[in-house]
């Protein structure tokens, strides 16, 4: 059984646990699994357990000071490299999920635009086909994020497929419950609300967003089983005056109450102050950092692409489509790593809650907490070591090198 040893590295352990990425220590993974971990901090015999551990290792890898983080898990990813899930192929999911594993993402969930049944579920037989292909190892699924959409803050989707969600539609997509992990939609809808019911009842996470609804109708969603909402503060509803009365919407509704607020870091859709004011209301346990990467990742500036029919290009770090007064985000351009080092540099959150939202809170989204999502003896050896820049400087799954 082989056995493969990391040292010199800056373990990013959870939360909590001695350390968090300022203490040397070593790992050792066996059999794609955590085998033993310790830090320098803890034992004043350190380095006779590291000789020991040298000698029953196969291979040896020197991080050279590197911090050593779990690989990071992305609820929201559309596409990169001018390839989008929309094109329904696995060679597309291929690409997509080899590109962020690149930057360090493990387990993503593709997902989708607001489109026709007969787009979506074209998307999800290409899942079926691709799950079946690769055991799922670093794909979650399918978020279906539409069509069931406000029009007033459907953001960059064509507003002609946005629609109410129907018993028919439903009965259809179900039929692929398997590879579906996540659903958006605006709660205040006609038939949102037993549709979030039905969701639950098939194991599919059911999130708010692009969504205008009022106070009471987001918690009338999180009642009937909404646990999370969608890109916190983009295209959903938040304080406005009405006759002089100031109301609150969805946006405060996720921030004050057990929803889990999935927020995208890249520097453009929030600000430091509200990614700050997230993280301060929730703390890392209800954040989860997200890219919702456009095919437009990893393209040059100024660089074209298309998203879901939309014509975009990619700007100032971004994803943008319209022009003059209609010019308005269209996802990001960013990987994983990108949204940790803007919570960690310019909101100022430390190093391993940064991580965990990236990796351990996503990882509980999904319910494979046991098994991924942070540096613990048992967990998969899906690995991340990066420079004090920042810079991806290898990745591996389950002990085996990724790129």
């Amino acid at each position: 059984m082989p056995r493969k040893l990391f040292k010199n590295a800056r373990l990013v352990l959870p939360p909590g646990v001695a350390g968090r990425g300022r203490d040397e220590g070593f790992l050792c993974e066996q059999d794609g699994l955590i085998h033993r971990l310790e830090l320098r901090s803890d034992h004043a015999d350190f380095e006779k357990h590291l000789r020991e551990e040298e000698e029953l290792c196969d291979a040896v890898v020197d991080c050279g000071g590197a911090y050593l983080a779990p690989g990071l898990i992305d609820l929201h990813c559309h596409g990169a490299m001018g390839r989008d899930t929309m094109e329904a192929t696995t060679e597309a999911f291929e690409d997509i999920l080899n590109f962020h594993a690149s930057k360090g993402t493990t387990l993503a969930v593709l997902t989708t635009v607001a489109a026709s049944l007969e787009d979506m579920e074209r998307v999800l037989v290409a899942a079926e086909e691709y799950q079946r292909k690769t055991a799922g190892s670093r794909f979650a699924g399918i978020h279906l994020e539409g069509p069931y959409f406000s029009p007033y803050r459907r953001g960059a989707h064509r507003e002609e497929m946005l629609r109410h969600p129907s018993a028919c539609e439903t009965k259809e997509l179900l039929r692929h419950a398997g590879v579906i992990a996540r659903m958006t939609l605006a709660p205040e809808l006609p038939g949102s609300l037993e549709l979030i019911r039905v969701l639950v009842q098939h194991g599919i996470t059911a999130s708010a967003g692009h969504s205008n609804a009022t106070e009471e109708e987001a918690l009338k969603g999180f009642q009937s089983g909404c646990t999370q909402v969608t890109h916190l503060y983009n295209c959903m509803s938040s304080l406005r005056s009405e006759g002089g009365v100031r109301h609150t919407g969805l946006a405060e509704a996720a921030l004050t109450n057990e929803v889990l607020c999935e927020v995208i870091a890249d520097g453009r859709h929030l600000s430091p102050t509200l990614l700050r004011l997230a993280w301060l209301s929730k703390r890392w346990e209800s954040v989860a950092i997200v890219s919702d990467a456009t095919a437009g990742t990893g393209l040059p500036e100024g660089s074209p692409f298309e998203l879901g029919g939309l014509s975009c290009v990619v700007e100032q770090g971004a994803a943008w489509t319209g022009e003059g007064a209609d010019r308005r985000l269209a996802g990001s351009t960013i990987g994983m790593i990108d949204g940790v080092r803007v919570m960690v540099e310019q909101v100022g959150v430390p190093l391993g809650e940064a991580v965990a939202m990236a990796s351990l809170t996503p990882a509980r989204s999904l319910g494979v907490d046991g098994k991924r999502g942070s540096l613990e003896v048992g967990k998969r050896a899906d690995l991340l070591q990066f420079s004090a820049d920042w810079q991806v400087e290898g990745v591996w799954s389950m002990g085996s090198p990724i790129g």
